[in-house]
């Protein structure tokens, strides 16, 4: 038996709920069915998070999904940037992706600022997750809909305001 809470961030139609509880991933089949189910699921995530969280969200997903396919990252500030956000990008296109994708970012703050803004630029707009796994991504960068990424000049100056579908 699980005891999970949820709040509800209104937001009229971009409203989104927050589930916080124990083993979430396991069953997010079930937690994100409105979200996931028969839909085109990319799980973004990176080199660290990956060995420890991927195969239980992507199995998870995959109960549900049409088709569940990953990406990774390279870990790290680095990651934030331009760059990273085109080969991302190109990636994510290569899979044959259409407006009815769900991004899903499995990590901290730099997959959730990263995966947000692909989902903010991709065929200008598709839907996210955020699913935070640090501490801070969790009380900070998972919620809000800020995304984005790093500049020469900066850190995060480079970015839109897209909210998530569900934390």
């Amino acid at each position: 038996m699980h005891s999970d809470s949820s709040l509800t961030v209104g937001l009229g139609d971009r409203a989104y709920d927050i589930i916080v509880g124990r083993d979430l991933l396991a069953r997010a089949d079930n937690l994100a069915a409105a979200q996931l189910t028969d839909r085109h699921v990319i799980i973004i995530t990176d080199s660290q998070v990956a060995g420890y969280h991927l195969d239980s969200l992507a199995s998870a997903c995959s109960r549900v999904a049409r088709r569940c396919d990953t990406l990774t990252i390279t870990a790290g500030e680095a990651s934030k940037s331009m760059s990273v956000l085109s080969v991302l990008l190109e990636d994510i296109l290569a899979l044959g992706v259409d407006r009815g994708v769900v991004l899903v970012a499995l990590g901290g703050g730099v997959v959730g600022d990263l995966a947000g803004f692909a989902a903010a630029s991709l065929l200008r707009g598709v839907d996210f997750i955020q699913v935070p796994t640090s501490l801070l991504a969790q009380v900070d960068s998972s919620v809000g809909g800020k995304t984005g990424v790093n500049a020469a000049a900066g850190k995060n100056l480079i970015g839109a305001f897209h909210q998530p579908r569900l934390v």
